[in-house]
């Protein structure tokens, strides 16, 4: 079996195309489909030749050329360099997650007291000692490396019981990372909640609440809302849990017990919820008796409703969906999605150590114990193998960025081994991929914000070239770095050109030898980023610059078309706008700052068409032809955001 370079699927009567690779796709028409039939293996002038008879030769060339637009930006089949490779194979050290399971066993009201009053500091040392919450964060902390984000849960069932406790756990968590110099996420979740009047679509499901908290949480009071004397009704969970402000994150997760779970998600979000999981992997391993071909109906229902909410504007985040819908917009691929053994560990009540929450319980994987200090590494290197990469049935399959491998709970319990997938879970862990990509593809389309989906702005980020050229790939412009080829025509462009693009800078001086041009042309200063302007057919029409200032969260930019006409062009404009925005997204940028000469009057339109707001005028800014000119800046602010 050969490895797919490109693969094609069919979806609901329609057609689509998805690179292994970079995890880009989209959406094919019957002329597409035909010529990737043949692309990228065979040469252009065959494609032409086979199917000249069925098809008009320059629509074939057009096909063919924006398919070689995605290659050129990298889009799809990407060579990778050497040390790139390398980089793929690389194990990354370091402990990333701990999660400490308390089961459902309250500690005694008798022996609380008795803890509060003792007097005895000989005793209360050797309690401490004991702390498994506090053994839980040391073993996070001691073992986290050069990792510099880390999560702690804390797991209990049906309810919380000792409030202080946790919080206290909660605290020390805090504590401990901001003097290592890590950031950390704090979850408490309560497992397996008894719920008043549970929805008929829960029923018979295991149902979960976890709150994700921050620094700055008012974290006891946060926690009480975790404590239920008795059952409530899933609207009671979702008032006390998503009034915690913008430091605490609530979020339910459903456990399918059986097939039949196509409502559970609706029943969640109309309770007032606007983060859900649906834990497939859990039930997977939890029930190996399950078919995995059983719960895609129930998988792809749900994701069916999520889509048709997404398109209302009806903003929820889903997991796994919308972690994949994140992936696939931001061209990440994953080739590991499961942490554990290596980035992961838990630890029950008893201060057992496995590799992860879903291998509690199972004596074969028990790999240590805090309380003992003793950490069994032989075991827990074996998952250093966990993984897409590494596994031999996912090698060649087109999947296995964006499956990266499964879960290994899920395998062991079907198949025996832990690297060893079960086939046919497998096969619907494909057909449920190809669902999601194709409702990606739709709602990418529709114009749904992703960013909002997925709830997490990567605020770090520089502007993502793969991220502009895909959204750009649906509109009518595309964009690409400034190559070496372009010197001529770059130098062409600018010679003696009074546009404020090439005379509004520091390096503006309309004198030069044609060397000098050429090397300032092909070459922005410092960390200004320069891109190419493109038609569909690939021709260069303009060029963008964008100088970002992290201090003030702002950026200057400069733009240039080579054709006047484009300015007014609805097309160009349109896609612009887009582009923009998410070039804004990317750099967290409040706003952006364009400058544009007082008789440019076609690109001074061209801003206003766009959004941007003239907010003055710099006088006398740039000196042409004898004479001081004025500069008009255009304020983008309100898009950008």
């Amino acid at each position: 079996m050969s490895v797919e370079l490109l693969h094609r699927f069919e979806h609901e009567g329609k057609r689509y195309v998805i690179d292994p690779e970079t995890c880009f796709c989209f959406e094919c028409d019957a002329i597409s489909w035909a010529v990737l039939n043949h692309y990228p293996l065979t040469s252009a002038n065959r494609i032409y030749h086979v199917l000249a008879g069925t098809y008009a030769v320059e629509e074939l060339r057009e096909v063919v050329g924006e398919l070689e637009w995605l290659r050129a930006t990298k889009s799809i089949l990407p060579t990778p360099k050497r040390e790139d490779f390398q980089k793929i194979f690389h194990l990354e050290r370091g402990l990333k997650r701990v999660t400490l399971l308390l089961g459902d066993e309250p500690v005694p009201a008798a022996a609380r007291a008795q803890r509060r009053w003792r007097r005895d500091r000989t005793e209360a040392a050797a309690e401490d000692e004991c702390d498994i919450g506090r053994d839980a964060i040391a073993l996070l902390m001691g073992r986290s490396g050069a990792q510099t984000d880390l999560e702690f849960e804390i797991i209990e069932s049906g309810s919380v019981h000792d409030v202080q406790r946790l919080a206290g756990w909660c605290g020390q968590a805090f504590a401990a990372a901001k003097l290592a110099g890590k950031r950390i996420k704090v979850a408490v979740r309560v497992a397996d909640v008894a719920l008043a009047r549970p929805p008929e679509a829960l029923q018979g499901h295991a149902v979960s609440v976890r709150l994700e908290l921050a620094g700055d949480a008012d974290v006891e009071r946060s926690i009480r809302g975790l404590v239920k004397v008795r059952p409530d009704s899933l609207v009671g969970w979702a008032k006390s849990l998503e009034s915690g402000g913008d430091s605490v994150t609530a979020r339910v997760i459903v456990r399918p017990n059986h097939p039949r779970f196509e409502g559970a998600v609706e029943a969640v979000e109309k309770a007032g919820f606007s983060v859900i999981e649906l834990d497939l992997d859990g039930a997977l391993a939890a029930h190996p008796e399950l078919s995995a071909g059983a719960m895609l109906d129930g998988m792809r229902a749900s994701a069916r409703y999520y889509a048709e909410r997404l398109r209302g504007h009806h903003y929820f985040r889903l997991d796994p969906v919308a972690s994949l819908f994140w992936r696939i917009h931001q061209g990440s691929a994953q080739p590991r999605s499961d942490a554990a053994g290596t980035y992961e560990l838990a630890v029950d009540r008893n201060g057992t150590v496995y590799p992860s929450p879903r291998f509690v319980g199972v004596a074969a994987f028990q790999a240590g114990s805090v309380r003992a200090g003793a950490i069994d590494e032989e075991l827990l290197g074996q998952f250093d193998d966990v993984g897409s990469l590494t596994t031999p049935a996912c090698m060649r399959c087109w999947a296995r960025n964006l499956c990266g491998g499964g879960t290994a709970a899920v395998h062991h319990a079907r198949s025996g081994s832990c690297r060893t997938p079960h086939a046919p879970w497998c096969e619907a862990q494909r057909a449920w991929l190809e669902a999601a990509v194709a409702a990606f593809s739709l709602l990418s389309s529709a114009g749904v914000n992703f960013t909002r989906v997925y709830g997490a702005l990567r605020r770090a980020q520089r502007p993502s070239l793969f991220t502009m050229a895909k959204a750009a790939f649906r509109m009518q412009i595309g964009i690409r770095p400034v190559e070496e080829a372009d010197a001529a025509m770059l130098t062409e462009w600018e010679d003696w050109n009074e546009a404020a693009y090439f005379a509004f800078n520091e390096t503006g001086l309309l004198m030069a030898t044609r060397y000098d041009r050429e090397m300032d042309a092909l070459h922005p200063r410092g960390i200004d980023q320069e891109l190419m302007l493109l038609r569909r057919n690939g021709e260069p029409l303009g060029l963008v610059k964008v100088r970002p200032d992290r201090a003030s969260r702002s950026a200057w930019a400069w733009i240039y078309m080579h054709d006047p006409s484009d300015y007014a062009s609805d097309a160009v404009r349109k896609s612009f706008r887009f582009v923009l925005h998410e070039a804004g997204d990317q750099q967290a940028l409040d706003r952006l700052l364009i400058y544009a000469g007082a008789e440019e009057q076609p690109l001074c339109a061209f801003l206003e068409a766009i959004g941007a707001e003239h907010v003055g005028t710099l006088r006398q800014a740039l000196y042409l032809h004898g004479t001081y000119r004025d500069v008009r800046v255009y304020d983008f602010a309100e898009q950008v955001v």
